[in-house]
C-alpha cells in the first residue's frame, strides 16, 4: 500500500530506556495505527472487482490447469439451429444442437470452432420427409463420403465432429433412429 503512513513515531521508542515510561506503546497508539492501515487496505478495496479479477474461495472450482474429477454430470444443452435453404451454425453457442429440416437443405461452415472440441448435430426431418441436406466443404467424412441421412418423416440422424478449429470431421454417427 504506496499511501499508507505510520500515524504513531514507534521509531521514537526505540532509542529511549526500557525504565523509560514514554516507551510504552498504549492501546490507543494500536487503535490508531491500525485505523490507518485499515483506511489504507479500505482504499484499495473495490468489492465490485471481486470476481472480474479475483475469484472468490470455492472448494468445487474447476481449475483449467489440472486434471478434475466430476461428482455429477456436466453436459452441454441442446440448443436449435434455425431451418432455412443454407444452415448456419454458430459452434460457439451451439456445441449439441439439432435441426429439423422442412426442405432440401445446405449445411454452411460452422463458426467460431475451436481446435480440439467435439460437436453433435441431430438432423430431424419433419413429417413429410425425404429431404436431403448438402454439407460444406469443411465438413470431412470417411473415406470423403457423406454419410447417407435417413428421408424417413419425423426421424433423425445423430451425428458426432471433431473440429481442429476449420473443419469438421465425423467420428461418430447413428442415422435413421426411430
Amino acid at each position: 500500500m504506496s499511501d499508507y503512513t505510520i500515524q504513531v513515531s514507534w521509531s521514537g521508542k526505540d532509542s529511549l530506556a526500557d525504565s523509560d515510561s514514554n516507551k510504552i506503546i498504549s492501546g490507543g497508539d494500536f487503535n490508531t495505527e491500525f485505523a490507518a492501515v485499515r483506511t489504507a487496505i479500505n482504499s484499495k478495496y473495490d468489492s465490485d472487482d471481486l470476481g472480474s479479477t479475483l475469484q472468490q474461495y470455492d472448494a468445487d472450482t474447476v481449475k483449467k490447469d489440472v486434471a478434475n474429477e466430476y461428482s455429477k454430470t456436466q453436459n452441454f444443452n441442446a440448443t436449435g439451429l434455425t431451418d432455412g435453404a443454407t444452415i448456419a451454425w454458430d459452434a460457439s453457442i451451439n456445441q449439441v444442437c439439432s435441426v429439423t429440416i422442412t426442405d432440401n437443405r445446405t449445411m454452411a461452415a460452422p463458426t467460431n470452432q475451436v481446435d480440439g472440441a467435439f460437436y453433435h448435430l441431430t438432423v430431424i426431418q419433419d413429417g413429410t420427409g425425404s429431404r436431403t441436406l448438402t454439407w460444406n466443404a469443411v465438413f470431412k467424412f470417411p473415406s470423403d463420403t457423406a454419410p447417407t441421412l435417413t428421408t424417413t418423416a419425423s426421424e433423425q440422424d445423430e451425428l458426432t465432429f471433431r473440429s481442429n478449429g476449420t473443419n469438421m470431421y465425423l467420428v461418430g454417427q447413428s442415422l435413421a433412429v426411430a
